[in-house]
């Protein structure tokens, strides 16, 4: 009350005082511009506060669409340092390898890539074997190579794959130098959709228009983006503006049509670019704003200039609106942070920031629930009250904000005890952010899968025998230390003895050496067709102090859905030797039974049959003594019995002492004892021999003709047959023998058991025991119109005789 009667007295004193009037005028003229000023600079403040918060929204866009691209790059090369550390890489197994990268989960239309600065090795876009792309099509020039060195992870800018076409971008991993490609590298390529659709999580501002760019400033697009809200293109000036040095930053230019304001953001790993553009006038509104209120409101002033004090006082709105635009931009800053908390808390990774002092200062949900703690409890305490000390995590968590280098491994957890997570420290200006994942069950079954290898190398290191894995295609894909052993001693002088090369072509390069190695190309050619399941076969192999003898046994398996093959070499040359040594006493046995039998025939022939005769001339002098006719009777039967006596000792020493085989030869021998058996027989006999069987080793020739012997003599005494045909033909891989009479046959026998022992030269058990010393055999068919004897032995028999032997006795 009293100041509105001072404001009265004062307005009448006005109106009677000019110089006082002047004075009220000046000073409410003074207040006016004052105020003026004052609210002008309110307005301009909060203008200019708003448009550095919208500034910071874009710039914040971007900060979050780089750290969602660099956790994408690091996901897939996680993949990759999983892959590099295969077992397979470090032997070069790159058939076994090209499957893991097909079997390897990754992203839709993504490609493993291995290769080195000269050419690509494997590329899962194309068939394993099949021509791979140059290496010029690769998107990694000189000083990202350079780059790759330093870090051993990089990721490229965008490129047209070289098969399709498509944009795609490379995620590359430097492996370590061994074997024959010393410099090698591992690239997943991923299409560019990928990595858009990774960020799309991470929405821009309302009004601003989020673009990603690789290192050569090119702009990430979608195929599927719609034409409307394809992304903008960059002005010379942008394009200069983001190529200087900074790491982020914002600045105003002029765009095709208006000015824009660009806001961005370089990732340090992989240096992509994320940038947020906005039209010019929007984050100019808050400053057109404030200019066109601090003008009305000069209006306002102007046009109330000249009334009173208390008009003057209702004009304290503008401050009100101050207030609220305080309020609101307030406001928009804790949606926008809640927003980048949605962010946070909607990824499954645990996350968690520390400051220099090791004080937790922001976490995630994912993190609390690990720690099974709550959000008030844990925000502004130490870390190791928390979590407790460690030593690895310690000087991870150094590294980080001691040494400002980021740290990333696979670490056994100290809060949950056997379990191991993913660990990822990233310095930052604070302090350090801290990502780690649960990776137990990865790294568990990691770990069976190498203990199960082990076991199995282990099972097959202790084999004496030399032994090799195929695969379907006879790439040997795993050995054994006998075959290291065996390969180290013979003077290869390759580290892997083998493994990655074609076990059936080198079959194939020696298939022509002989009738062995044809056999076993054969053999292991049906197997990898999967026509048969297992196979063996004997060969020599030269060594430097003798000739050794291998048995190989292989064997067709399935592993799953894939077909395996088991080759085992097995040294067998002391059952060779010992084999052979029987086989000289055989021999021996055989020649000394010839002697015996020649020694018999001549005592039959010079003795037995001399008395023979004689006994018949004396029965002729009895007969000449005038017997009665019953005498007579008597000496007519003696003198039958003894003439058949001598026919038949003539047969036996014939059969015992043939002509001369050295001296003839088996043809000539052969048709001169038939015909003096025929002679001596009554039995006709016809004979076939093929031209060329003299150029037969003697010793084979010596056993045909004792098997002649036999199967004629068997004819004589047991098939009461009036014919008989012999047939001894050459074959190109075979000699066959065949003894045919037309006789009444013999009774079936089945196969005498397997160790039963054949007696030497008793008939058929005979014939036998020579063939087997040639690797032959001897089949038999009878029936009521006659029997039919066929021996047959290889023509390569010395190999084939011991081979047979040998199965026979395993």
């Amino acid at each position: 009350m009293d100041d509105a009667k001072s404001i009265r007295l004062l307005g009448r004193n006005l109106s009677r005082s000019p110089g006082v009037r002047g004075w009220v005028i000046f000073t409410v003229a003074v207040t006016v511009v004052l105020s003026f000023l004052i609210a002008a600079g309110v307005l301009l403040w909060h203008a200019v506060h708003e448009r550095h918060t919208l500034e910071h929204r874009g710039l914040s866009a971007a900060v979050a669409t780089v750290n969602v691209l660099d956790r994408e790059a690091e996901a897939l090369g996680n993949t990759l340092r999983g892959l590099s550390r295969s077992p397979l890489v470090e032997q070069e197994d790159l058939g076994p390898f090209y499957r893991q990268l097909v079997a390897t989960p990754r992203p839709s239309g993504a490609r493993f890539v291995l290769w080195t600065p000269q050419r690509q090795l494997l590329n899962t876009g194309v068939p394993y074997g099949g021509t791979l792309p140059a290496i010029g099509n690769l998107p990694i020039r000189r000083e990202r190579l350079d780059l790759l060195g330093q870090r051993g992870l990089v990721m490229s800018e965008r490129y047209p794959a070289a098969l399709d076409g498509q944009e795609v971008i490379a995620i590359s991993l430097r492996l370590d130098a061994s074997g024959s490609y010393p410099e090698r590298i591992l690239t997943l390529t991923v299409p560019e959709d990928h990595l858009i659709e990774a960020v799309r999580d991470a929405r821009s501002p309302e009004g601003w228009t989020m673009v990603i760019l690789d290192s050569k400033l090119q702009v990430l697009s979608r195929r599927d983006q719609d034409p409307g809200t394809a992304s903008p293109s960059l002005t010379r000036d942008m394009v200069d503006r983001l190529s200087s040095p900074a790491r982020n930053g914002h600045f105003e230019t002029e765009g095709p049509s208006s000015g824009i304001w660009v806001a961005f953001h370089r990732s340090e790993i992989s240096g992509y670019t994320a940038v947020s553009v906005a039209p010019s006038t929007l984050v100019n509104a808050p400053v057109t704003h404030a200019a066109y209120r601090i003008a009305l409101a000069g209006a306002v002033l102007l046009l109330v200039g000249g009334a009173s004090a208390s008009l003057l006082i209702r004009t304290g709105g503008p401050v009100d609106r101050l207030r609220r635009d305080a309020a609101m931009t307030r406001s928009e800053l804790a949606t926008a942070n809640a927003r980048m908390s949605d962010i946070l808390e909607s990824i499954s990774d645990c996350y968690f920031t520390l400051d220099r002092d090791y004080r937790i200062t922001d976490v995630n949900a994912a993190a609390l629930r690990w720690w099974k703690l709550k959000e008030g409890s844990i925000v502004g305490r130490s870390y190791f009250d928390i979590v407790g000390r460690d030593p690895a995590i310690d000087a991870a968590l150094a590294q980080a904000i001691g040494g400002r280098r980021e740290f990333r491994g696979v670490l056994a957890s100290i809060y949950h005890p056997g379990r191991y997570i993913d660990y990822r420290v990233y310095p930052s200006p604070e302090g350090a952010t801290i990502f780690f994942s649960d990776v137990t069950e990865r790294h568990e079954a990691h770990r069976a899968a190498l203990r199960e290898r082990e076991f199995l190398q282990a099972s097959l290191d202790a084999l004496s025998a030399h032994v090799a894995v195929l695969d379907e295609r006879g790439v040997i894909i795993s050995v054994n230390e006998a075959w290291h052993r065996f390969a180290h001693d013979n003077g290869y002088s390759s580290p892997s003895h083998g493994i990655g090369t074609n076990y059936l072509d080198v079959c194939g390069a020696a298939r022509h050496a002989g009738m062995v190695e044809e056999r076993i190309f054969r053999g292991m050619e049906a197997l990898v067709a999967g026509q048969r399941t297992d196979f063996q076969a004997l060969y020599p192999c030269p060594s430097h102090d003798r000739l050794r003898w291998f048995q190989l046994r292989a064997a067709l398996f399935m592993a799953g859905s894939d077909a395996r093959i088991v080759v085992a070499h097995e040294d067998i040359t002391d059952i060779i030797a010992a084999r052979a040594e029987v086989g000289e006493l055989s021999e021996r046995l055989l020649v000394l039974q010839d002697e015996e039998r020649r020694r018999i025939a001549a005592e039959l022939h010079d003795s037995t049959a001399q008395h023979l005769v004689a006994a018949g001339l004396s029965l002729m002098q009895v007969e000449a003594l005038g017997l009665p006719p019953a005498g007579k009777r008597i000496i007519d039967e003696l003198d039958r019995s003894l003439e058949e006596a001598l026919k038949e000792l003539r047969v036996f020493t014939y059969l015992l002492h043939p002509p001369g085989l050295d001296t003839d030869g088996v043809a000539g021998t052969i048709r001169a004892f038939v015909d003096g058996f025929s002679d001596r027989t009554g039995l006709h006999v016809s004979v076939q021999i093929d031209v060329g069987v003299e150029t037969l080793p003697p010793e084979l020739q010596r056993a045909l003709f004792r098997i002649v012997q036999e199967g004629l003599a068997n004819v004589h005494r047991h098939a009461g047959a009036s014919r008989a045909v012999i047939s001894l033909r050459l074959t190109p891989g075979d000699v066959i023998l065949c003894i045919g009479d037309n006789g009444h046959g013999m009774r079936p026998r089945r196969s005498e058991p397997m160790g039963t022992k054949a007696a030497l030269g008793v008939g058929i058990p005979g014939m036998r025991i020579r063939l087997s010393q040639f690797g032959g055999t001897l089949r038999i068919r009878s029936n009521r119109r006659g029997t039919v004897v066929r021996a047959a032995v290889p023509r390569e028999w010395r190999g084939m005789a011991l081979e047979s032997g040998l199965m026979r006795v395993s």
